[in-house]
């Protein structure tokens, strides 16, 4: 059988992206069961090697983009060419996905006030990558190492976000994390718990009542669908229970009610996927650091886990 194919964005040239992807690259023995093709351009590379790394380039595959940008490498530092410059690797890589010469995208940090200064209105990478695929019912997943937590919310504000959770997102991230099962469980069915809002799950609506008008009555439509899901549970207790295998997936319904299990658990060893694209693709846990970029300090942990559990979804989508 082919080795999986893995397109490797390196975000943002001022960051540490370069850095880890050239370092996970050379540290690959080739007898792993992927093989991975860095999206860049070929002067990105080359300075990493030669003036960060202070090593000859290796033997690599390196696809750019058509549309070339030439710029001098200058680290932690915010500019327009860099923000596209990481815009059309993305662009590049979901490309070489959608047309067969690549199975899956795994990406480096970018920089959200560079990509804006690029000419690119988007957020992040995930609202990129729905537009690029016209998909709109996408939903972050965060991998630990035993617990995954798809969220109902993202970056949303505390003092927004009960008018932005709705059943429409608590609905979307639970049927999501239903069809993650074939990328992480096999044929099995994922169990899947739901977190409450408020603490202690509302307490049966003495400390709010979100529980019982809004997450209950999803979760029981949900379940009438045939999806094994349970909830709501309070988030101060459930994730014991995820972490012990009890459930496969935990929906939260905030950011940091999700993000901060997991970054406890598997800091620096985590994974961000984006569910319900028409691609798989796997991110880093870590932002461009600018602090440290161009030291040549930056650690290839986690763009190593990101590409493994990209190799795991396409194996297990394969057999699904």
């Amino acid at each position: 059988m082919n080795k999986i194919k893995l397109a490797i964005t390196t975000g943002d040239p001022a960051g540490i992206g370069a850095e880890i992807a050239c370092k996970f690259a050379e540290s690959l023995s080739g007898s792993e069961e992927y093989e991975i093709i860095l999206v860049s351009y070929e002067h990105i590379i080359r300075h990493t090697f030669e003036k960060l790394l202070k090593r000859p380039i290796p033997q690599l595959t390196i696809a750019e983009p058509d549309e070339k940008l030439g710029f001098d490498m200058e680290y932690g530092v915010i500019k327009p060419e860099y923000g596209k410059a990481s815009m059309l690797f993305v662009e590049k890589a979901v490309k070489m996905v959608r047309n067969g010469e690549a199975d899956a995208l795994v990406t480096c940090p970018i920089n959200k006030a560079a990509i804006k200064a690029g000419g690119y209105d988007f957020p992040g990478h995930t609202e990129f990558l729905g537009h690029l695929t016209k998909c709109r019912n996408f939903s972050m997943l965060m991998v630990g190492n035993k617990v995954r937590c798809v969220l109902a919310t993202t970056h949303v504000p505390m003092e927004n976000l009960v008018e932005k959770l709705d059943e429409k997102a608590v609905m979307n991230a639970i049927l999501n994390a239903n069809s993650a099962g074939q990328f992480f469980c096999g044929k099995r069915q994922p169990k899947i718990a739901v977190c409450g809002l408020n603490p202690h799950a509302g307490d049966n609506g003495a400390l709010g009542d979100e529980e019982i008008t809004l997450i209950s009555p999803v979760i029981e439509i949900a379940q009438a669908e045939g999806i094994d899901v349970e909830g709501p549970f309070p988030a101060d207790s459930l994730f014991v229970k995820a972490a012990k295998g009890d459930y496969d997936f935990v929906v939260v319904m905030y950011h940091d009610q999700g993000l901060i299990p997991v970054k406890m658990e598997s800091f620096g060893n985590a994974v961000n996927v984006t569910l319900n694209l028409p691609i798989i693709r796997t991110s880093v846990d870590h932002g461009t650091a600018f602090d440290i970029a161009g030291k040549g300090i930056a650690s290839c942990t986690s763009i190593k886990r990101a590409s493994e559990v990209a190799a795991e979804m396409v194996k297990n989508a394969r057999l699904a």
